[in-house]
């Protein structure tokens, strides 16, 4: 078909080339992934994709929270945070297709993306059991790199319409990622800097 739309999606599963420190937190190990994409070129075997993406995650760690005061002060406590990171990347996609038998169709594809979020914090304060919310001072952005392994299966096929299952197994990563400016001594995310994992996505697909 020369058009398609579909959807991804992933829950957990995503495993860091990083290790997790008290640096990246983890991120993005455990994310919920909605990736929406609209194929507006093919020649049946090569197709380029417009896609929306977004990720967010949450990650618990217990330490010291540090709030800023006047004349350059603090106020230290020790803390459990909720930190959560979320971003809406857009961007394009191209994939060529290797096997086709009978609805099924193998291919690898490359993507690049810009995404744009923020992050917050839900803090708890061990000592006096009181909590406080805490958002990034500046937005956040990461440039976004993804090459893939993908297999679709058509169920449907009618005409014109072709309707089909999914599943991507691929390498995805921010390797420019963080907020978009300086915020001092104000909350403004976790300090990584740099993601790269490997995981996976499954959806539906309509042709057209």
């Amino acid at each position: 078909m020369p058009h398609e739309v579909g959807i991804w999606f992933a829950s957990n599963g995503q495993l860091p080339l990083i290790t997790a420190d008290n640096t990246n937190r983890g991120f993005f190990t455990d994310p919920t992934i909605a990736h929406g994409y609209y194929s507006f070129e093919s020649n049946g075997v090569q197709s380029l994709s417009f896609f929306v993406e977004h990720i967010s995650e949450s990650r618990s760690w217990s330490g010291t929270w540090t709030n800023p005061t006047l004349n350059n002060g603090s106020n230290n406590f020790p803390a459990t945070v909720s930190e959560n990171l979320q971003l809406t990347t857009i961007g394009l996609e191209t994939v060529r297709t290797f096997i086709s038998e009978d609805g099924f169709r193998c291919g690898a594809g490359l993507g690049l993306g810009y995404g744009l979020g923020g992050a917050s914090a839900q803090v708890l304060d061990k000592a006096t059991g009181g909590t406080e919310s805490h958002y990034s001072a500046t937005a956040w952005n990461g440039l976004e790199l993804a090459a893939s392994l993908r297999v679709r299966y058509s169920v449907y096929v009618s005409g014109n319409l072709d309707v089909g299952l999914l599943a991507m197994g691929r390498y995805w990563g921010f390797p420019l990622i963080g907020p978009l400016g300086n915020s001092g001594a104000a909350y403004n995310g976790p300090a990584l800097r740099v993601l790269s994992e490997l995981g996976y996505l499954a959806g539906v697909a309509v042709g057209f």
